[in-house]
């Protein structure tokens, strides 16, 4: 009888001692997580995920995913969130899971994947959270990415406006309302616009969300004069430009993303466009488009995704990255899966599979494909790198 009682205290101390280790593995992992040591944090993060508790391992997939996300691995981010959702449906981390496995979509430029996801939560997981802010990435992605027509802003304002009436209102508010002033301004109705714009710095006046609103604000002023003119219905304004939305978005980008110092205007043409917060002011005029349109010089840029970073004069943009001179003959085509513009030196570096084309008068006169190519835009010049020597 002693031996059978001193086995059952022995196994029961065993049980606590490796709960308490794995308790004790996860708050490591997350310390490790909040001093922002996202590579050691996974590591200890996968101890636990390899444990028989279930509990702890879907909590653990989740901060791996976190911590990929925080080193922008897209693609490893999501794998972690899939496996999370595949073998812990149940966990009461799936809801959130399958958010983030959406903004993981949207920064792998797979929209529709995205506003599949996001539409599946808002349906499966309502009264939850995660409902309302699949509500709000629905508005984001109906606001800038699936079209500039009237029924899509709509619809991202009554997502918007959903948020701001939901027990989450409070936390999305400076971006519902951001987001409420684009879809007004592409409606037209400039006098809501500018309320929005205006809650936005009235909420968050130190936010990077208000400098962007004090520039559409200042957008409109120029492009109608004074605020008086944006108080009356679109039709009984002047229309100083073509009656088109692309055509209205490009005057209004140009405002917003003039380069000073005398240098040609780089004209940024994207309706909406997601924003990351800096880590520090190195970062605070960064902007990460989809589907962007670059106007430089003579030169057209267009690629799948782009960031903008104004404070240092320079471009990157990947995925199906195309660039086109119709100003002066020949044409010059380019396309690459990676590009990055240098306005500091007025150059262009194009990688990954370059194919480069020349056409005069309708016929080619040059053809090449190449791992490498730069541009000079100032002059036109091409320079082809020797290849690289294994």
């Amino acid at each position: 009888m002693v031996r059978r009682i001193l086995s059952l205290t022995i196994s029961t101390w065993v049980g606590l001692v490796g709960l308490l280790v794995r308790a004790s593995g996860i708050a490591d992992a997350d310390r490790l997580f909040v001093v922002e040591r996202y590579e050691e944090a996974i590591g200890a993060y996968e101890n636990v995920a390899s444990g028989e508790d279930r509990k702890e391992a879907a909590e653990a997939l989740f901060g791996i995913g976190r911590a990929h996300q925080m080193l922008a691995r897209w693609e490893l981010a999501r794998d972690s969130f899939q496996k999370l959702l595949r073998e812990y449906p149940d966990s009461e981390l799936a809801p959130v899971s399958k958010i983030q496995l959406g903004q993981c979509e949207i920064k792998l430029g797979n929209l529709a994947k995205a506003l599949a996801i996001f539409k599946e939560i808002e349906e499966l997981h309502a009264g939850h959270e995660a409902a309302i802010e699949a509500t709000y990435n629905i508005a984001n992605l109906d606001a800038g990415f699936f079209g500039s027509d009237a029924r899509n802003a709509r619809a991202a304002i009554r997502g918007y406006n959903r948020v701001l009436d939901s027990a989450l209102g409070r936390r999305y508010a400076i971006q519902s309302f951001f987001g409420l002033g684009q879809c007004y301004m592409l409606l037209g109705d400039y006098r809501r616009a500018i309320e929005s714009f205006r809650a936005v710095i009235e909420k968050g006046p130190d936010t990077l969300w208000a400098n962007y609103a004090r520039e559409q604000v200042a957008n409109v002023i120029v492009a109608f004069g004074n605020l008086e003119a944006s108080k009356k219905p679109r039709d009984q304004q002047p229309w100083p430009f073509d009656r088109s939305l692309p055509d209205y978005f490009q005057i209004r980008e140009r405002f917003a993303w003039h380069f000073a110092a005398g240098r040609p205007a780089l004209r940024v043409y994207a309706i909406g466009f997601f924003t990351e917060p800096p880590k520090d002011g190195s970062a605070a005029d960064k902007v990460f488009y989809s589907s962007p349109t670059i106007h430089y010089k003579n030169y057209i840029f267009n690629s799948e995704r782009g960031t903008v970073d104004r404070l240092h004069r320079w471009v990157e943009c990947t995925g199906n990255v195309s660039c086109t001179d119709d100003a002066i003959p020949p044409t010059l085509t380019i396309t690459s899966g990676a590009l990055t513009l240098d306005l500091t030196k007025d150059a262009a570096l194009f990688s990954r599979n370059v194919s480069f084309e020349k056409r005069s008068a309708g016929e080619r006169i040059q053809q090449l494909m190449v791992e490498e190519l730069h541009l000079m835009l100032d002059s036109g010049k091409i320079e082809i790198p020797p290849a690289k020597s294994e």
